[in-house]
């Protein structure tokens, strides 16, 4: 009988690749026993294997680390946690941040090892949502992630920008001792002047960018253990373990005219949620990781929990160094929170602050990688002209269309700087309920469409699974309905949070591209491609596998000789 079941899932699996004549993936001859885990799965769901496998589950790991940047995240946004609740809002809600995370990052791990694919959350919902609600799904998914994606290259290169803008003015003199105080113009100048150089070194290709993503992993790491120290080592005193653990500026204290205390906090969440985003790239990088189904998921667990204790220890280090906090608005730094920090110490300390501007070049390497998501999306059909946008330049092997795409837009959305107040947390809104809606609707689809008929891969949360996923969910509803509330009161044209604006057109628009007749989306655009029945041709080739790993078999793939 066992037999029997063996050979039917053998047939079943020798059709489906027989459906997928024009997939190479598998080469002539190869043979289970020797082809990459991941690699099978992607040729059972039709897929080519179009880039190296050359990764493994620490390369993974340490790019999405990378990106994830706490150095980048924490350093240009404390000022929204510390503005909005003080210590508290930093500290507990970092640790409140990180622990919800979690979930999310536990429910895309497991769907990650079951569908390792660098199309990640759109090809997810597509598969999940199965032949009925798969394309819509995937369709709205690329769309937010697409957005999350643009918006994170605009807050990160935003951050970079007041950075530099506080390093210019403390390097000068001050803010208010002769500094150089960058206006909003210019700061418009150097946003785009990062664009343009981070576009660059995303056109150069692979060999100089995986150079340069690896020295960039080494250096958040080490980055951060050495600001962690040297500015501990620094500052001449310390804030007490009360200050830091303890106090709570509430609505007497913050200046946003916000009146209630809990919403005060929320909202300084924001710091908190915006730098734990990102590691949805560890599935993005899953083609070209060794055993991804194994590596992926692992590397999304290694990403989250290394950037939560390493950043609480950042958030520490920064918030017992506080040496005068009154001058956090108002001081040298001109209103740059960690900068007038670092400042403060080496001043305090040295009677020159010069040692802080020195230290704050620590945090200004950030490398961030874009255009591969938007490929993967674009593979699909689900861009615009995406025949456009997925073409990778055969002399750089990049898709250079979907990198300046990329930076076209971003520098769109950091336009309003010039008149508002708000827009640098409004971009750091756009980007974290962009991506988190994106990872939370395959989340849903998997508890829901597709619970009954989800076939776990190598990594999976057992009992546990739905109760992880319902709670991912939930979290990202939360935080999803309180980064669009504005952020300062009483609001106007100044002081409008426009995430809301533009998350509603991502919404509003997709949809109704999508539903329109004779030319809507829902003519043309299918989902990720052979992602009908998705489920069912993992369920043939782990059965496959099963039985092979029962048998101790072996078997041919060969796609020629089985046409």
């Amino acid at each position: 009988m066992a037999s029997l079941e063996s050979a039917k899932s053998h047939d079943l699996l020798n059709n489906q690749y027989k459906l997928s004549d024009e997939n190479p993936s598998v080469a002539s001859g190869s043979s289970y026993s020797t082809q990459d885990s991941g690699e099978r799965k992607l040729a059972a769901l039709g897929y080519t294997q179009e880039l190296n496998r050359g990764f493994s589950t620490f390369t993974n790991f340490a790019v999405s680390f990378s990106i994830i940047s706490i150095l980048t995240g924490i350093t240009g946004s404390y000022g929204i946690a510390f503005g909005n609740g003080g210590p508290v809002s930093a500290v507990w809600g970092w640790v409140l941040v990180a622990s919800m995370t979690s979930f999310v990052g536990l429910a895309m791990a497991e769907i990650v090892s079951a569908l390792p694919s660098s199309g990640g959350p759109y090809f997810w919902a597509s598969v999940l949502g199965g032949d009925k609600w798969g394309p819509l799904a995937a369709w709205v998914t690329g769309w937010f992630n697409l957005l999350g994606q643009v918006a994170v290259t605009a807050a990160i290169e935003y951050t970079l920008a007041n950075h530099l803008s506080a390093m210019i003015v403390l390097g000068t003199g001050g803010a208010g001792t002769g500094g150089k105080i960058i206006t909003q113009g210019q700061l418009l100048g150097i946003y785009a002047g990062i664009l343009v150089c981070h576009g660059l070194l995303n056109t150069i290709g692979t060999k100089l960018a995986a150079l340069l993503n690896g020295f960039s992993s080494v250096w958040h790491m080490v980055g951060t253990l050495v600001i962690v120290i040297v500015l501990l080592a620094v500052a001449p005193t310390h804030q007490s373990g009360s200050f830091v653990f303890g106090t709570f500026y509430g609505v007497s204290e913050v200046t946003s005219g916000i009146t209630n205390n809990g919403y005060i906090f929320l909202v300084g969440m924001l710091m908190s949620q915006f730098t734990i985003t990102g590691f949805d790239a560890c599935a993005h990088m899953s083609e070209e990781t060794v055993g991804a189904d194994r590596s992926a998921p692992m590397a999304i667990v290694m990403a989250i929990g290394v950037s939560a204790i390493a950043g609480f220890a950042y958030i520490l280090a920064i918030t017992f160094s506080i040496q005068d906090t009154s001058d956090l608005l108002t001081g040298s730094a001109n209103g740059y929170y960690v900068g007038q920090i670092f400042y403060d110490a080496f001043q305090g300390r040295f009677h020159h602050g010069g040692g802080g501007v020195v230290l704050l070049g620590i945090p200004m390497f950030a490398m961030f990688f874009c255009g591969m998501m938007c490929w993967s999306f674009a593979r699909d059909h689900g861009l615009p002209f995406s025949r456009i946008w997925s073409r990778v330049n055969p002399r750089v092997g990049v898709p250079v269309n979907a990198v300046w795409f990329m930076v076209t837009f971003a520098f769109l959305l950091g336009l309003p700087m010039l008149k508002s107040y708000v827009a640098f947390s409004a971009v750091v809104s756009i980007s974290t309920i962009g991506l988190y809606i994106s990872y939370a609707i395959p989340i849903f689809l998997r508890i829901t469409v597709s619970r009954k008929h989800f076939v776990k891969g190598a990594f999976h949360l057992g009992f546990m699974s739905i109760p992880v996923a319902v709670i991912a969910v939930a979290w990202v509803s939360l935080i999803t309905v309180v980064f669009v509330l504005p952020t300062a009161y009483p609001v106007t044209s100044l002081t409008l949070n426009y995430s809301p604006v533009a998350v509603g057109i991502v919404l509003v628009g997709s949809l109704l591209v999508w539903c329109l007749p004779v030319v809507g989306a829902h003519k043309w655009y299918h989902g990720a491609a052979a992602a009908k029945g998705g489920l069912a041709k993992l369920r043939v080739l782990k059965d496959y596998e099963d039985s092979v790993r029962a048998g101790s078999q072996s078997f041919s793939l060969d796609l020629v000789s089985r046409g």
